[in-house]
């Protein structure tokens, strides 16, 4: 028990960015969040979305998908900043498995009156990320971040139709 505590202490980070860091590993949760990320960091939509599970690609379609995640463009987009995301728990829940990453946002684009050190123009939150096994790969099967909700499924009003005057 200790060895695994150990082992989540240690913090992997993905540093935006920088090929400098290798892929977690292919087949596991944190590799498949890893590689979403590294996709849409590197503006791949359609490799990122290949990361959905079926029943959430049925809810949120590629466009949705494509649109909720263009503001993240870790590519030197004004919203990006230099981000950092760290792994910090992989657990079970209810057969799937739930990623929390810390995720650090550094942006030093504006003059503070608080110089550095007493403000570092950083800010840090964390996320969750719930995967499912579908045969070899994990997928997501809740709108992983970035990508804003997926849309309400809407059900087609019934046709309306005129009313007639009741016979008099």
């Amino acid at each position: 028990m200790i060895v695994i505590v150990a082992v989540i202490g240690i913090v992997v980070a993905f540093l935006y960015r920088s090929a400098e860091f290798p892929l977690l590993p292919e087949g596991t949760p944190e590799g498949t969040v890893h590689r979403f990320l590294s996709a849409i960091e590197s503006g791949d939509t359609v490799r990122g979305y290949d990361y959905l599970s079926p029943s959430l690609k049925e809810t949120c379609n590629f466009q949705h998908f494509r649109d909720s995640v263009r503001w993240f463009d870790a590519r030197g987009g004004r919203n990006s900043g230099d981000l950092r995301v760290t792994l910090d728990e992989v657990r079970p829940i209810n057969g799937a498995v739930e990623v929390r990453v810390r995720i650090i946002r550094f942006s030093f684009s504006s003059p503070s009156p608080l110089a550095p050190p007493f403000e570092s123009g950083e800010s840090s939150y964390g996320e969750s990320f719930t995967l499912e096994r579908f045969g070899d790969e994990w997928l997501f099967i809740d709108p992983p971040w970035p990508m804003s909700r997926c849309p309400e499924s809407k059900e087609e009003p019934p046709p309306v139709t005129p009313l007639r005057p009741a016979p008099g």
